[in-house]
């Protein structure tokens, strides 16, 4: 949920980070477009449908960037714990410094393959950059609730794994325990989601 309250603690960050360690100006472009946006808040929406599976419960983004998310998830859910990973020490500084009066949120700078996955819920926003989903996902521990994102958008940058559908997305990652899959059309690709159980 993007408020004046978020806005404020995102921009607050800002101030207090180095130049070479917050967001330039592409980046934060880019953050706060509509394909980004929407997609993050598809999944705010899906989960308050699954309700309360998420209630009390803990999240570990997995190629967080810079946190966007794992606010948007805090403002929505004020009882969850969120971990906010990524394996690029770049975005560490700029993220603690959103998150310095919250100890229920921790930036770690980790790979997502060595990552020990605690946490009850892990997502990942950007399948289409991950050359094996189903390896990595098998370094998850069984039981925990996965929420997987990725798109048909091959022109993009690092996009090696993109997928047609939302059907060859669950083919891809192996999951059979499926509780949503669907798709959202944007302008210029359509993004795909699945919430499943490993």
């Amino acid at each position: 949920m993007i408020t004046s309250k978020f806005i404020i603690q995102y921009t607050d960050a800002l101030y207090s980070t180095p130049v070479e360690f917050a967001p330039r100006y592409d980046e934060f472009r880019d953050m706060f477009s509509s394909g980004q946006i929407y997609s993050k808040e598809w999944i705010l929406k899906e989960l308050v449908n699954l309700n309360p599976i998420h209630h009390n419960r803990s999240f570990c983004i997995a190629g967080a960037w810079f946190g966007t998310l794992g606010l948007m998830l805090k403002y929505r859910f004020p009882n969850t714990s969120i971990t906010i990973l990524d394996i690029d020490p770049h975005y560490e500084k700029f993220i603690r410094n959103m998150i310095w009066n919250n100890n229920s949120m921790k930036a770690v700078t980790e790979d997502m393959y060595k990552y020990s996955y605690n946490e009850d819920f892990v997502i990942n926003t950007s399948c289409e950059h991950i050359p094996d989903i189903k390896s990595w996902l098998s370094l998850i521990p069984k039981g925990k609730t996965i929420i997987l994102q990725s798109n048909n958008f091959k022109e993009g940058n690092g996009h090696i794994n993109c997928v047609s559908d939302e059907f060859e997305f669950i083919k891809q990652t192996g999951l059979t325990t499926i509780l949503y899959k669907g798709k959202l059309e944007m302008p210029m690709y359509t993004r795909f989601m699945i919430i499943g159980k490993i």
